[in-house]
């Protein structure tokens, strides 16, 4: 029979994991927001400079 210990450990360590997951989750959505913004005004920028070929083609 495991020690009340050795459960609390484990309880522990899940939600360390579990925590650890949620703060690289939230990372990458806030570098895909940045990439997502910085796109956005490049885009912006372009497109209040007059220029015709503002469109970006994206490649797989």
């Amino acid at each position: 029979m495991p020690r009340p210990d050795d459960e609390d450990h484990d309880w522990k360590m899940t939600v360390n994991l579990l925590a650890v997951i949620a703060v690289l989750l939230l990372l990458g959505a806030g570098l895909w927001l940045l990439l997502e913004l910085d796109r956005a005004k490049k885009a912006q920028e372009c497109l209040s400079s007059t220029q015709r070929n503002c469109r970006q083609i994206r490649t797989p």
